[in-house]
């Protein structure tokens, strides 16, 4: 029986704005981020821990399946779903039997060994760990895969190519060679996640509409539909008074709309889509995927909504 038990925390990676560079003593490896739902395998139990540690076996029975070939194993990884050579974070949510229809693959992407057998491997550096969990997975098949990893940094900023993000890679994950597998934000991990500045349209204002303090943003999609980005990040004061000034109130009753990007049911008013602002996101926002709040950098009186791309949306 493996010397780790269910529910354990898990290690998270602290957001940051650039990659880490290795210096003496302080040496990181680099592997890419993938859009999925963090997950821990304990195999021999047959139980697949989410984040919220609730027991995700039912959803995922490949995985289980897969993972009863490794044995005594407690595995850290990511939950991805494949679907037209991208990773689709939406279709995780599918169901185990509908998914071959839909062209639907789930995958394990396992970075991280926390146990095998009666040995708990947690103490060890990163490196041995990586160490491990090659020797295991040597022999592994899909839907069980070994996330990449390297210490050159040069390499792996190609994980922040705009081409990475079509595919599904959000950015990069640096870890500390040297780092044990520690719960919570310690520094030892670090994600670093793609950025695109992109023009968007105000379609909605959060708050006082004359002095806004979230903003809900829009583009056209390819067949000239509006459809929502999604709900900005909190608004300096001066540029929601600057936001405040250009937009103009349809008169229509407040809607709500769950798009928040990390928060909950939202009201806001809506507004004629005409200003356009300039927003700092994830690469995805061009397929409309993206599950990010977007950050508004400043108000563009001087285009139309006309000026602004259209996206392309994602797979159904």
């Amino acid at each position: 029986m493996a010397s780790v038990r269910p529910p354990v925390r898990l290690p998270l990676a602290q957001p940051a704005r650039e990659v880490p560079e290795s210096r003496p003593g302080w040496s990181w490896a680099f592997e890419p981020k993938f859009d999925g739902w963090r997950a821990v395998l304990f195999a021999e139990l047959a139980l697949l821990q989410s984040r919220q540690d609730n027991n995700l076996a039912d959803r995922f029975p490949e995985i289980l399946q897969a993972g009863a070939a490794l044995g005594d194993v407690v595995l850290d990884g990511e939950l991805v779903a494949l679907r037209g050579g991208r990773l689709e974070f939406g279709a995780l949510a599918s169901r185990p039997g509908t998914r071959a229809k839909a062209g639907v693959s789930i995958y394990y992407a396992v970075f991280d060994v926390l146990a095998h057998g009666p040995t708990d491997l947690r103490a060890l550096p990163y490196r041995d760990r990586r160490t491990r969990l090659q020797q295991l997975l040597a022999g592994a098949a899909p839907p069980l895969q070994l996330v990449p990893s390297t210490t050159d940094r040069d390499a792996a900023l190609s994980w922040m190519r705009p081409e990475a993000s079509d595919v599904g890679i959000e950015g990069i994950v640096a870890k500390l060679l040297e780092a044990r597998y520690r719960p919570g934000r310690t520094g030892a991990w670090v994600k670093v996640r793609q950025v695109s500045v992109v023009d968007a349209v105000v379609v909605g204002v959060a708050g006082d509409p004359h002095v806004p303090s979230e903003v809900v943003l829009a583009r056209r999609d390819e067949h000239n539909m509006w459809r929502h980005i999604g709900l900005s990040l909190p608004l300096a004061p001066r540029l929601g008074r600057l936001i405040g000034a250009h937009v103009t109130p349809t008169g229509a009753p407040a809607a709500s709309t769950s798009a928040g990007f990390g928060r909950g049911r939202t009201w806001y008013l809506p507004v004629r889509p005409e200003l356009v602002v300039e927003a700092e996101t994830d690469p995805a926002i061009e397929s409309f995927s993206s599950r990010q709040r977007p950050r508004v950098h400043r108000a563009r009186p001087d285009l139309a909504a006309g000026d602004v791309p259209r996206g392309r949306r994602a797979e159904e």
